[in-house]
């Protein structure tokens, strides 16, 4: 064929073929609930007021009957980083700051307990074969050490590991025997059914704290709007501790208007994450990228590949994901070879994630 070879050079354009695909920050890849222009005005209605009791009310009348949990029990937060805050800086007695997770886990909320002076241990979940092992030892180590707290995020960031309840509740005996309080953090836990769940439990076990936010299945980042659940013991502490007005009437406002429809938002978002969560992990199987072992419920894994940085080589392409590095104080083997990827939730974005892997894969072939 007589073709212009100079079509197969790369030739100046001012549209860029390549967009970025935001996968970094663990907000809800499928947007967030519908709200009408009138429920907006009325939502901006009295901003100049702080709130009254009677809109708190109303928030844990709708959080109650949204979770099946007792509206009494409930302390509202400015997002689920804000409840550990609340723990780590006014519930426990400041002259004992001990804390045991399982790591790789949630940075930001290990960071905030050193920060204040904690100090902080966790088991490596990749030197165990099985959760047994993991629970088993983890168990052991509380009964040997009594730490102040233990913090275990479920499901697991950033690997979108999901625990089995099981393990959660026999560390509800284990925690209360060693006198240390126990936080389940679960910001992705719209991504749970109701029987993985630890938030009905909380009436069941003195120790236990569980930590919500409208932030991640909710869709609701922008309002920092969040919750503990706690166990009936606990709550007048958390209640008497919270900083006054803490929620905005606008966040109080909006999250009272999704709630009532927020079953089937997140019923609608836990197919979509299953659905979208396959396709990712299957074209980077396809590409030979390992995923360290998640649920195919919750919208984040942990991709890795030996020798590469996968963050920097992914933001080449085009694509954003959070280094493995950002996990590092929670396990030290966490390097650039991993990354946390949120998984896509559009079929054009999926398309232009398996285009250009597929790109990228066949470069580095033909230059070897």
């Amino acid at each position: 064929m007589n073709l212009n070879r100079e079509l197969e050079q790369d030739l100046a354009s001012y549209v860029t073929p390549v967009y970025t695909i935001d996968c970094a920050l663990g907000s809800n890849p499928f947007g967030a609930p519908e709200i009408s222009p009138d429920q907006m005005l009325e939502i901006l209605d009295e901003i100049n007021e702080y709130y009254s009791f009677s809109n708190l009310a109303q928030l844990s009348h709708l959080v109650s009957r949204y979770l099946g949990v007792s509206g009494d029990d409930l302390t509202f937060t400015t997002g689920s980083l804000g409840g550990l805050e609340l723990i780590f800086n006014k519930l426990i007695d400041q002259t004992q700051r001990t804390m045991i997770g399982i790591g790789p886990q949630f940075v930001e909320g290990v960071s905030e307990f050193l920060l204040v002076g904690g100090k902080y241990q966790a088991l490596n979940m990749f030197e165990f074969n099985c959760d047994n092992d993991l629970f088993g030892a983890l168990e052991d180590k509380i009964l040997r050490e009594k730490p102040t707290l233990v913090y275990i995020d479920n499901p697991n960031n950033p690997t979108g590991r999901i625990y089995d309840k099981q393990h959660l509740l026999s560390l509800c005996h284990v925690c209360e025997e060693a006198g240390s309080l126990l936080i389940i953090d679960e910001a992705y836990g719209e991504f749970l059914t109701d029987e993985q769940s630890m938030v009905k439990a909380c009436q069941q076990y003195s120790h236990l704290m569980v930590l919500r936010t409208f932030s991640k299945g909710l869709g609701l980042a922008a309002l920092r709007l969040g919750y503990i659940v706690s166990s009936p013991a606990l709550t007048p502490y958390l209640q008497s501790a919270v900083t006054v007005f803490t929620p905005s009437l606008p966040a109080l406002k909006i999250a009272c208007h999704i709630l009532p429809k927020a079953k089937k938002f997140v019923a609608s978002n836990q197919a979509k994450a299953i659905k979208f969560k396959r396709a990712v992990m299957d074209v980077l199987h396809t590409h030979s990228f390992n995923i360290v072992p998640t649920s195919e419920q919750t919208p984040i894994l942990l991709v890795h590949r030996q020798g590469v940085n996968m963050a920097d080589m992914l933001r080449q392409l085009g694509i954003l994901t959070c280094s493995g590095q950002h996990f590092q104080i929670t396990n030290p083997t966490m390097d650039e070879e991993y990354a946390r990827l949120r998984i896509v939730g559009n079929e054009r974005d999926l398309h232009q994630l398996s285009l250009r892997l597929k790109n990228c894969m066949q470069a580095h072939s033909d230059m070897r």
